[in-house]
């Protein structure tokens, strides 16, 4: 599956999609964005091409486009060859599902917050107290596995990968349980290859 193109910037979430996609083996075009400017790095106006202005954005031949996390991965996921969603109609599907729409709506917000250089102190409290609980959840449902699933990596994991990346840049400290599953996922022979495959472009 080649005929599409995945719009990203290196350390956002949308390094998950390209990650995700590498693993895979999918042959993909690929192009960064400025979130600032939300120029393309060919000098695109991104808003002409998703009107959302968000990454990851992928996008078909036919002028439709992927635009969530949830879609994009599963679709990177389920067209690449490394297993890294299950399949349609199992419940194994449902409980990844479950599992990259944790990331989506209740881990990847609550670190996103931290982003925000307008926060009063209090308010940076507020939300550094939501990131930890949201850390402790993800533990939870790791209950000491390596991977979301207890078996394998699949995207889910590389999506949460990226998104405890950033505790460093927004001044959160990892409980030990979840710098433990961060560090077993840098460690992993296939987000190596995707992240090299990030820097291979810039």
């Amino acid at each position: 599956m080649t005929n599409f193109k995945l719009y990203y910037t290196p350390t956002s979430c949308g390094a998950a999609s390209f990650i995700t996609a590498t693993i895979g083996g999918l042959t993909f075009e690929s192009e960064t964005v400025d979130l600032g400017s939300h120029k393309t790095k060919a000098g695109a106006d991104f808003y002409a091409i998703n009107p959302k202005g968000n990454v990851p954005t992928i996008a078909f031949g036919d002028g439709s486009i992927l635009n969530e996390n949830v879609a994009t991965l599963t679709f990177l996921a389920d067209h690449g060859n490394a297993g890294l969603a299950p399949k349609e109609g199992t419940p194994e599907r449902y409980r990844y599902l479950n599992d990259v729409a944790f990331v989506a709506t209740e881990l990847h917000p609550a670190f996103g917050a931290l982003f925000n250089p307008s926060l009063t102190p209090e308010a940076r409290a507020a939300a550094v107290a939501n990131t930890e609980r949201r850390i402790n959840k993800l533990t939870a449902l790791l209950a000491g596995k390596s991977f979301l699933n207890g078996k394998t990596l699949s995207a889910a994991d590389i999506y949460a990968y990226i998104v405890l990346s950033w505790a460093g840049f927004v001044g959160v400290t990892l409980t030990p349980a979840a710098q433990s599953y961060f560090d077993g996922l840098k460690g992993n022979d296939g987000i190596q290859k995707g992240l090299a495959a990030i820097a291979a472009v810039q």
